[in-house]
């Protein structure tokens, strides 16, 4: 570094060596009067051919806060320059000049400096990411709307804007619950989210001009871009279009399955009049043939009643009417039906009941499909020498209804499709029973229509239980109103 004469420009040298970032102290007259090695090695010149130099060979005159600085003789400001080097490329720097004063008049300025490349080089990065996630958002074929933690709105697309009604400036602020109140009822799962699970529902889009229209919505929880706050990214799946196209499906299967059902019951009346007909002997060998025929044709007659509740149940054409129902006597019914299968199987059916026994509300035709089905499927997919066991217990109100085999079991990710439509396990074991996929579906939509709610348990290789709950008569009675004299 160049000698001052002066122990002031001394001092001053010392002080700016000292310090790890790039300094300069200028003359009022923006001479470089002294320097440190963190400004030589950032220029690539030595220190002491950097004294002497007019400030502006290494960047640009300084902004005229500078100036105003040496006239007030006291503050700061902060600026960002290009600095030039040895080599000619340019560093993107920040400073910070101050002015030295001495004896109350200010004699020089510190340039403290910061080379922010890197900083810069973040920020861009930051911005093209930031501008990237705008572009998708924006441009996304669903709405999109990303609320704060209060699930007020902070940013929308268009698509989001159509599907509403609302214009972006009207969302943007607002709370979710403005467009589909159903999230003031049943918020969505915030815990569930930070574990990294995907949430997503059906809900009913309430739009600006009071119509409605179904969405399905998908939820993301997320950091902002400081990692300092959450945010919920919320996509919405208009399903107009697709629920249209349900009914006319729906339609189509119930028409188709009711006409189906009159050539098969009338096929199931022939045959039965053939073997009762006392008048005719049948050969053994075209008496098989017809006994194979009736086996099929009461498997297309299941499969058409199961394609019918179906159809009914999803156009809502599915009636029940619960009254107070004594399952036992379903269940004593559905044991005398399934006791020659259950013989031939090898299974031992067995009842327990409660005592006393509390009657539920329930259709009585449903549910005799429900205990039908779930002891059926008990009894099909068992062991020889295995059971199937019905018990029950009284908890809240609710009778719950177990029906546990010793069967095959179900592996826990054939459990988690269990009950969809018209799905069947790739198990070799299950197809080589036949059934529809449908039986399951029916089972869970009547239990949750007549109140109650259907669950499974199940080890492979050590049974399955299924429990299913309905409400107890009495609680029912409780709850209706009682009429008043006028």
């Amino acid at each position: 570094m160049a000698k001052n004469p002066t122990s002031h420009d001394e001092e001053v040298r010392f002080s700016i060596d000292e310090l790890p970032e790039p300094a300069f102290v200028t003359d009022p007259d923006h001479i470089i009067k002294a320097t440190n090695q963190a400004a030589s090695q950032l220029l690539g010149f030595p220190a002491e051919e950097l004294v002497g130099w007019p400030l502006d060979k290494i960047f640009p005159k300084p902004p005229r806060g500078v100036s105003l600085l040496m006239s007030a003789g006291s503050g700061a400001t902060k600026f960002q320059i290009r600095v030039k080097t040895k080599s000619n490329k340019l560093v993107l720097m920040s400073f910070i000049a101050s002015p030295v004063v001495r004896e109350g008049k200010p004699v020089a300025l510190i340039y403290l400096g910061r080379d922010i490349r890197l900083r810069s080089l973040v920020e861009g990065e930051i911005k093209k990411a930031r501008d990237y996630f705008r572009s998708i958002v924006q441009n996304s074929p669903n709405g999109i709307c990303v609320t704060d933690m209060s699930r007020k709105v902070v940013m929308a697309n268009k698509v989001a804007e159509q599907l509403t009604g609302y214009a972006i400036d009207e969302l943007v602020g607002h709370p979710v619950t403005m467009f589909y109140p159903d999230e003031a009822k049943n918020p969505v799962d915030i815990m569930a989210l930070r574990r990294g699970n995907g949430v997503s529902r059906e809900v009913e889009l309430k739009r600006k001009d009071g119509t409605t229209a179904p969405a399905l919505v998908y939820y993301r929880i997320v950091e902002d871009e400081r990692g300092e706050n959450e945010m919920i990214i919320e996509s919405y799946s208009d399903l107009t279009d697709r629920k249209r196209l349900d009914r006319l499906k729906n339609e189509f299967v119930f028409v188709a399955a009711h006409e189906l059902r009159n050539p098969v019951t009338a096929i199931r009346l022939l045959l039965n009049m053939v073997f009762e007909d006392k008048r005719l002997t049948l050969d053994p060998v075209i008496r098989g043939y017809l006994l194979k025929l009736q086996e099929a044709d009461e498997r297309l007659l299941t499969l058409v009643d199961d394609l019918l509740e179906v159809s009914r149940s999803e156009s809502g054409r599915l009636k029940i009417t619960v009254s107070p129902q004594d399952i036992t006597e379903h269940v004593k019914a559905i044991f005398s039906e399934m006791r020659p299968t259950a013989l031939t199987k090898d299974v031992q059916l067995r009842h327990i009941p409660l005592t006393p026994m509390q009657p539920v509300m329930a259709d009585p035709s449903k549910l005799k499909e429900i205990i039908a089905n779930l002891v059926s499927n008990g009894v099909k997919y068992n062991v020889a020498g295995g059971s199937v066991t019905v018990e029950y217990a009284i908890r809240g109100g609710m009778l719950v209804t177990h029906i546990a085999d010793t069967g095959i079991g179900i592996s826990e990710k054939d459990q988690e499709r269990l009950f969809q439509k018209f799905w069947r396990s790739e198990d070799m074991a299950v197809r080589a029973q036949s059934g529809t996929g449908l039986g399951l579906f029916i089972v869970k939509e009547l239990v949750e229509r007549m109140g109650g709610l259907l669950d499974v348990t199940s080890r492979v290789g050590r049974g399955t239980t299924f429990t299913f709950t309905l409400p107890l008569a009495h609680t029912k009675e409780k709850k209706r109103p009682e009429k008043r004299s006028r």
